[in-house]
């Protein structure tokens, strides 16, 4: 962000036994939800390095786009926000039907039909997820239990007993413990910035999860963070009507 007005207004920073959530979020206090009429989600900037269990691009790029829809949806029903939300494909489609030609993203005139056609914001977003290995290496600890040794009598009376020391070490083997790291930052560019010139965001959000990978679907992880993500970024705040976003 480039000038003061980019604050970020939240900030959430917890740290679980060994999983870390750090949540951020900005609004531009202009915002206005409910203003908005059609909004498309481009394709995402994905850099995905977890394994073998991704599916194919374009089968993902689709995935990330109805992840995005359905939490946008989500965010904005219960305030009855009516919001068209389509796939950079899907409006490329409809542009292409009503002004007879192939249109792209990259044409001149791309954003100038998006608003004929009642757009009036857009969606990106950066998602990154990765495999860590950090190495453990081996752990000597010590420690003194304590063992009650009873004295009786000839009768078997107890008449004192006594407590001994004895120090024990329990070795920890050298490992290795394999994280996932997921992070998601999606942003909202209002249209009429860029006939402006001004490559300014009306809102931003971050959301990074660093954890123990216990094996499953790493994609899994992924559609649930985008789906908090998003769903941040279009939550309107209740305390201040339907502008900007405050929380405590």
């Amino acid at each position: 962000m480039k000038n003061i007005k980019k604050l970020f207004v939240l900030g959430l920073f917890i740290a679980l036994s060994g999983k870390t959530c750090h949540a951020e979020l900005w609004q531009n206090p202009n915002l206005n939800i409910s203003e908005l009429n059609k909004v498309f989600i481009m394709p995402f900037n994905s850099k995905l390095e977890a394994g073998t269990q991704l599916m194919p691009k374009s089968q993902l790029n689709n995935s990330f786009a109805q992840w995005a829809s359905n939490a946008i949806h989500e965010a904005v029903k219960k305030h009855k926000i009516k919001l068209t939300v389509k796939s950079l494909d899907a409006l490329l489609e409809d542009m292409n039907f009503i002004y007879g030609d192939k249109n792209s993203a990259n044409d001149k005139n791309f954003f100038q039909r998006a608003k004929e056609m009642g757009y009036n914001a857009f969606v990106t977003c950066n998602v990154e997820q990765k495999f860590n290995v950090e190495h453990v290496p081996e752990k000597i600890t010590t420690y003194t239990v304590y063992r009650d040794i009873e004295k009786r009598d000839r009768n078997g009376k107890i008449i004192e007993t006594i407590r001994i020391p004895e120090e024990k070490t329990e070795i920890t083997p050298a490992h290795d413990v394999t994280y996932l790291n997921t992070v998601c930052e999606p942003k909202l560019f209002f249209i009429n910035d860029v006939f402006a010139k001004n490559d300014d965001y009306m809102a931003a959000s971050r959301l990074e999860i660093y954890r123990e990978y216990q094996g499953g679907p790493v994609m899994k992880v992924v559609e649930n963070i985008i789906n908090s993500a998003i769903k941040d970024l279009f939550t309107v705040n209740e305390d201040t009507g339907k502008k900007g976003r405050k929380r405590k």
